[in-house]
């Protein structure tokens, strides 16, 4: 399989991994002891103070920044890859603020499992021999003409 070909899929198994890890994690409590989900049940959902408030802001800008630098993965946009990691950047800063969150372990896994992959695709569009592609015709030309 081609190298486009196959980061192209990594990017769109990420693109379905995360939004079911994150369906999973938030629809999960009967996984949990009993003891859990009893406090689950009485912890206020709301976002309860204003640095909570900015901090969820931020993330879901930060959200809506990393969808759309997906969308750029698959075009082998130069800007997608620091729009993705800069929204990554943007999504793990608030996160203590977040307080406490309690998980299944299948949640966790499934978590671990997208954080893991994220860090691989963010690491090919960087340093594998699919970076090439991110970079634009001209400066491609370029190099082949100085290789030559």
């Amino acid at each position: 399989m081609h190298t486009r070909a196959e980061f192209r899929l990594l990017v769109l198994f990420n693109a379905l991994l995360i939004p079911a890890a994150m369906f999973v994690s938030s629809y999960d409590v009967r996984l949990l002891p009993p003891e859990q989900q009893a406090w689950l049940a009485t912890r206020v959902n709301l976002l309860s103070t204003p640095l909570q408030s900015i901090a969820g802001i931020v993330s879901f800008t930060a959200f809506i920044a990393l969808c759309i630098g997906l969308a750029g993965l698959l075009a082998f946009q130069g800007w997608a890859r620091w729009l993705t990691l800069a929204a990554t950047i943007a999504i793990y800063v608030p996160m203590p603020l977040s307080g406490t969150i309690v998980l299944s372990g299948f949640a966790y896994t499934m978590d671990s499992v997208a954080a893991i992959l994220w860090g691989v695709l963010l690491a090919v569009a960087y340093w594998a021999p699919v970076s090439v592609e991110f970079e634009s015709r001209a400066r491609r030309a370029a190099r082949a003409a100085g290789a030559a």
